[in-house]
């Protein structure tokens, strides 16, 4: 059976919500459930620890959190938690969020992200396979520290999501999985897989040992045309992002001589209006919408470009009818 994940929005209210989400997505045969880290709106490893007292055999992953705000130390000790509540399932996410929210919002030096990240993962591998670590020098210092209590996995696998080629290099060569970006069209995927296979062969590794683990957008509707317009605003949001929209636009088969135009309207006159400068083709490409048949086409080809894991997410409010129609 080919594996497929389920993904959790942001609204949600209780417990006893979570609960259903969780079996539901188990009862369905879905490889994985993960959540989502949006500052400021629900802790990600609550709702893990929730849903891992709720559910029996589904894996559990969060895509993803970041070393500033939860030092190496203080996600290890999170992951061998949660892993030994859930009886091995666990599956760590780790980005480098972005400069605005760490350092201007929350107050934490951003410096080099690759090279946090890369150091992250380092301490982490050493922290989670028991050693007594003690660093000297880089960003996270420790003296003598030793996790008390181990995760149930020899290994925590460790995603790492990445959207240009320093970081899609860096998780073929140190992660078990990259995550990519939520919003990126097959043609990209293409691109993104064969930069993390090389640099996995180049780092002495075996390349198809890296699962390909890629969020997408699901809007399930018999009326594509209905959704365009807030679907378009999204992606002019995305790609009046520096350096992410010219990479998602060349990388992906797309002209990126929008983007100047684009960003112009952004500043002048506000997102909607340059919401004319996205076309239908770039949704199709970007989104996967549309009747049940042509959104398993539309994973399909994801798959066709390299994605292993193809994680849905769906809105909130539909997430209980995707999981039943899309189900493996």
């Amino acid at each position: 059976m080919s594996r497929v994940g389920m993904v959790l929005y942001h609204g949600i209210d209780n417990g006893a919500e979570l609960t259903e989400y969780g079996r539901l997505a188990e009862a369905a045969g879905f490889d994985s459930l993960w959540v989502t880290e949006r500052y400021f709106h629900e802790e990600t490893f609550s709702l893990l620890g929730f849903l891992a007292a709720a559910t029996q055999r589904i894996k559990l992953g969060v895509g993803v959190v970041n070393p500033y705000t939860r030092t190496p130390a203080l996600l290890a000790m999170a992951s061998a938690t949660l892993d030994r509540l859930s009886g091995g399932r666990f599956l760590l996410g780790l980005g480098r969020s972005d400069r605005p929210v760490i350092e201007d919002k929350i107050g934490i030096p951003y410096g080099n992200a690759r090279a946090t990240l890369a150091e992250a993962v380092a301490t982490l591998r050493r922290l989670l396979a028991g050693e007594r670590v003690t660093k000297t020098e880089g960003r996270f210092r420790l003296n003598g520290v030793r996790l008390a209590t181990l995760p149930l996995q020899p290994r925590v696998p460790i995603y790492l999501a990445a959207i240009g080629a320093k970081g899609l290099r860096l998780a073929g060569a140190v992660a078990d999985g990259v995550l990519l970006n939520a919003y990126v069209p097959p043609t990209y995927v293409r691109y993104a897989v064969a930069e993390v296979r090389q640099a996995a062969h180049a780092a002495g590794r075996d390349p198809n040992a890296i699962d390909i683990a890629c969020m997408l957008v699901v809007r399930l509707t018999d009326d594509p045309a209905s959704v365009r317009p807030s679907l378009k605003q999204r992606l002019v949001r995305l790609l009046d992002e520096p350096h992410v929209g010219e990479i998602l636009l060349e990388k992906g088969g797309f002209d990126p001589a929008i983007l100047a135009p684009l960003r112009a309207s952004v500043r002048q006159d506000g997102e909607q209006a340059a919401v004319r400068f996205i076309s239908d083709d770039l949704v199709e490409a970007f989104y996967v919408v549309g009747p049940a048949a042509h959104c398993r086409e539309r994973i399909a080809a994801y798959r066709q470009a390299g994605v292993t894991l193809p994680l849905l997410l769906p809105r909130l409010e539909d997430y209980r009818r995707v999981a039943a129609v899309l189900s493996p």
